[in-house]
């Protein structure tokens, strides 16, 4: 082989080497760049479903919320209905017990006796309603009431009617200290008592 052979082969093999380790580095660059772009990819994705469960559940939590409104909305609407029915129904009854004269009898003079009892005088003033000062025999009224207290205090029965649904007022004879022991006193006690109950079922107060 001549010199100029060999020294256009040497020129070639060291070409041809150094082909090779480009194109080999070419590859390992090549694969190390999609290796990047396949790592980018995964977080590209992974941030994009993490985005996509945490919206997801914001809507669930928000919808979520809004049912739970609906309800307790739903819920007082329903309590205040129970609420209204059973005053109605109270103020129904109580308005029966007034009208039978004889179902009325007992209470009213329950309510008076409680009245003279918690006045502790002698002599005290009764107030009924119009109706009670008409139909009324205060003379069988006074000796039931006796029956009861078993003491003797006097009664005065005042001429000047109290507007009430039955029921009577009880005051000292100056008028200074006042029983009011009427439907209508006990009717809006009970309505208070009702919508206090209400109030710890619906808000827990």
């Amino acid at each position: 082989m001549s010199e100029t052979s060999k020294f256009t082969e040497d020129i070639l093999t060291a070409a041809k080497e150094r082909a090779e380790r480009v194109v080999s580095e070419a590859g390992t660059e090549t694969q190390h760049a999609f290796e990047e772009a396949k790592s980018h990819m995964s977080r590209e994705a992974d941030d994009i479903i993490h985005n996509a469960q945490t919206e997801a559940e914001a809507v669930r939590r928000r919808e979520m919320s809004e049912v739970r409104h609906r309800l307790k909305l739903q819920e007082q609407v329903e309590k205040g209905k129970v609420l209204s029915e059973a005053l109605e129904s109270t103020r129904k009854r109580i308005t029966e017990i007034a009208n039978d004269e004889g179902k009325y009898f007992p209470y009213l003079a329950g309510y008076i006796e409680i009245g003279i009892r918690e006045l502790g005088l002698e002599n005290v003033t009764v107030h009924l309603n119009a109706a009670d000062l008409t139909r009324i025999d205060v003379g069988k009224l006074e000796r039931e009431i006796a029956k009861r207290i078993q003491k003797q205090v006097r009664i005065e029965w005042s001429k000047e009617p109290i507007e009430a649904m039955g029921g009577a007022v009880i005051s000292s004879k100056d008028g200074k200290t006042r029983i009011v022991n009427t439907f209508d006193e006990r009717f809006e006690a009970l309505e208070s008592k009702l919508l206090m109950e209400a109030g710890k079922l619906l808000f827990g107060e």
